[in-house]
């Protein structure tokens, strides 16, 4: 049943109620003569004493007022090899550290995914003065730290001691950074821990999960979605190590260093200079990481066997850093999965009791990013849980949230923001940012201001750009069995632990003809000669529309008369509509609207399908069509007609249609794939029809519980319009 939908919004008002207090007794006047004694002259001018607050237990405290906060200071200077440097004095503690940032990170690895990990790792493990024995002895003779790690296009070494120590600490640090020799007999050290963190990367789902998220959205070749494997590790040597270094770990290439601690701007300068005078810059040719490449939609599945839960992942493609639109998405996805205040720790955990920890978050990369919302679910509730999470998702695409929600929400942003700065080196990772993204430190500053100034609509345009269904992609990580159930979310692309497709991405191919297909589904149905004594077909159906976060429950009627005639009615709380086929014209009522003509664009398509079995005769119709191939159990039939192209999914053991594709709107316009599948075929004297049918698009998902009845008499007039 192919139906236009209309989606009406509508806002629902809640009332608060307020809960009388009882009224405090009055305590009795004593009737006793008080003894004469001196009053003190403290008593001719008490104090005033504030009343003792009463609580009541059923009334939600009211949200205070966000106290004003002041960026903490700091101070900045620029080496002449381009090396920023900030300082954030903190003299509370004899202490002091270093933070180094530098673009050098994961996304640079080029055909050898792992290389910037290995030389992080390696920094610290030698240098043209001192071994890796010499370099652990001397940090653990003064108490000291130096570590380094990579993350998406960024290096970071960090190192932190007292302060009497600081000659020492700077000392190895810069030798660390500038002077590193990679031994190879500690990459050999090396390497079977990082084979071994590789294979225990595949029992953890998340890992798993993310690391497909990222081949999907930006695409697998892309330098954002490369992942180290087993393969790629074993390939690196010692001179792509280096080679590494020498080209990325360069003050110019948007290096700085923060110091936090018991010091100050003047003293620290020229003790850097010092430690870094060797530092050289380099010419550093660096273009933008290309656009993001999207798979093609759908679920993407991690068959991992035991699985006693299953990982579920929505996923699209995000803004990058600096865009207008981040902050106010990242705003709306705090809607989702800002803790307890989340919807989704509302619904999937409170309300339905589907997983622990639910969440939603935005990556946080400079040119683009993702959009992440998920959870770990009992495997037998996965379908539901992706439609609770489907559906919560596109209620903050689609509705404003109120303000007191979104009040809520900002408090604890901002609130969490303002308390990290209570820690000196959340100051240096800003001020780092700001320099890395390329913006200025004013508008990393700006930040609590702009959030605070927020609105639900502010929240709702960037959503509605963003967080739609026609932007989402699904990713799975669950037992093998659960594959089948997900095929109602799209084409299931399937993968094994090492992220690796299973079975060819092309259909498999099918020697089979069209007409030959055509012919089984026909006695899959019941026959040629049963399918030509069928004259006319009742369809009653209970029907559901989930729209927009809400849910609505109607009918629809179906009646259809050999050859070529049929009527259409679905009745819904926010849609009312009628179609009329009389074998020659169609049109359509919408509403309380008279019938109209069915526009030139589908009024062919309504005629094709008031065709009494129409599937069994596409040729016949004038459809170009021709056989696909063979994906996840069903032969594809591609069927093309006035241009437009619909494909149609046989079951490969029964023959049984179960799913449509098609386009709906004007393709001109980028128009919008709907999917109706059919479940649950039960002979109705002598026909198999399907008892469960479903339509699925973007905007909204539709399904229905059918019966029918076949032969019964309808007249001609039925399928027109009544007259006016």
């Amino acid at each position: 049943m192919r139906t236009l939908v209309v989606i009406c919004l509508f806002a629902v008002a809640v009332g608060a109620v307020s809960v009388a207090q009882p009224k405090k007794q009055q305590p009795k006047k004593s009737t006793e003569q008080a003894p004469l004694i001196p009053i003190p002259k403290e008593a001719l001018n008490p104090p005033v004493v504030t009343p003792p607050v009463e609580y009541n237990p059923r009334k939600r405290p009211d949200i205070g007022q966000m106290r004003e906060y002041e960026f903490p200071r700091y101070e900045e200077a620029t080496l002449k090899n381009g090396l920023k440097i900030y300082v954030i004095e903190d003299h509370r503690q004899p202490t002091i550290g270093f933070r180094l940032e530098v673009r050098a990170g994961e996304s640079f690895d080029g055909d050898k995914p792992g290389l910037s990990y290995l030389m992080a790792n390696l920094l610290t493990k030698g240098t043209r003065k001192r071994s890796a024995l010499d370099i652990a002895t001397a940090l653990d003779s003064i108490g000291a730290e130096l570590s380094a790690s990579t993350g998406g296009e960024v290096l970071t070494v960090t190192a932190s001691g007292l302060k009497k120590h600081m000659p020492l600490l700077l000392a190895i640090f810069s030798d660390v950074v500038v002077n590193p020799t990679f031994p190879k007999e500690e990459l050999d050290k090396l390497m079977p821990q990082v084979l071994a963190a590789i294979r225990q990367e595949k029992s953890r789902p998340m890992q798993l999960a993310m690391a497909l998220s990222r081949m999907v959205l930006y695409g697998p070749d892309h330098p954002s979605a490369k992942r180290r494997t087993e393969e790629s590790v074993r390939s690196i040597t010692v001179e792509d190590i280096r080679a590494f270094h020498s080209t990325y770990v360069r003050p110019n290439n948007i290096a700085s260093l923060a110091i936090v601690g018991d010091v100050t701007l003047k003293e620290i300068v020229p003790q850097i200079e010092a430690a870094f005078r060797r530092w050289e810059a380099g010419k550093i040719e660096i273009a933008p990481p290309p656009p993001p490449k999207p798979m093609p939609r759908g679920v993407y599945f991690v068959e991992r066997p035991g699985s006693v839960q299953s990982t579920i992942v929505l996923c699209g493609l995000a803004p990058g850093r600096k865009d207008p639109d981040y902050e106010k998405l990242d705003l709306a996805v705090e809607l989702l999965g800002n803790g307890f205040s989340g919807r989704l720790f509302k619904t999937l955990r409170e309300t339905y009791s589907f997983t622990y920890t639910p969440y939603a978050f935005l990556t946080q990369g400079k040119y683009f990013n993702r959009f992440v919302a998920g959870a770990d679910v009992r495997t037998p509730v996965t379908d539901s849980a992706i439609l609770v999470l489907r559906r919560e998702v596109e209620k903050v695409a689609n509705e404003p949230a109120t303000d007191e929600e979104l009040n809520v929400i900002k408090q604890n942003v901002l609130g969490n923001y303002q308390m990290n700065f209570e820690q000196p080196w959340f100051v240096a990772s800003l001020l780092q940012s700001a320099h890395y993204l390329e913006v200025s430190e004013e508008f990393m500053k700006g930040y609590p201001t702009r959030i605070a100034a927020m609105s639900p609509y502010d929240a709702l345009s960037a959503a509605e750009r963003y967080l739609q269904p026609r932007n989402w992609w699904l990713v799975v990580v669950g037992k093998p069995d659960i594959a089948k159930e997900l095929e109602r979310w799209g084409d299931v692309y399937r993968y094994d632990l090492d992220l690796k497709q299973i079975g060819s991405a092309q259909p498999e191919s099918v020697s089979m003809s069209v007409a030959e297909l055509l012919r089984r589904y026909t006695d899959a149905l019941g026959g040629e000669q049963k399918l030509r004594s069928v004259q006319t077909i009742v369809k009653e159906s209970s029907v559901t529309l989930n729209a927009g976060g809400q849910q609505f429950d109607g009918s629809s009627t179906v009646k259809q008369k050999a050859p070529n005639k049929l009527y259409q009615r679905l009745s819904l709380p926010v849609v009312q509509q009628e179609q009329w086929v009389d074998g020659t014209n169609a049109w359509i009522k919408q509403g309380p609207q008279a019938p109209q003509p069915a526009p030139d664009r589908i009024a062919p398509e309504m005629l094709d399908r008031a065709t009494m079995f129409y599937v069994t005769k596409l040729p016949q119709l004038g459809y170009q069509c021709s056989i696909v191939g063979k994906r996840n159990g069903a032969i594809v039939l591609r069927a093309t007609k006035n241009g437009k192209e619909t494909r149609f999914y046989f079951d490969e053991k029964t023959f049984l249609l179960r799913r449509t594709d098609y386009q709906q709107g004007n393709p001109d316009e980028g128009g919008i794939t709907m999917s109706e599948y059919y479940d649950d075929y039960a002979p109705v004297e002598g026909i198999m029809l399907p008892r469960k049918e479903r339509l699925e698009s973007p905007m909204f998902s539709m399904s229905s519980t059918n019966t029918y009845q076949l032969g019964i008499p309808l007249d001609d007039s039925q399928f027109e319009p009544p007259k006016q």
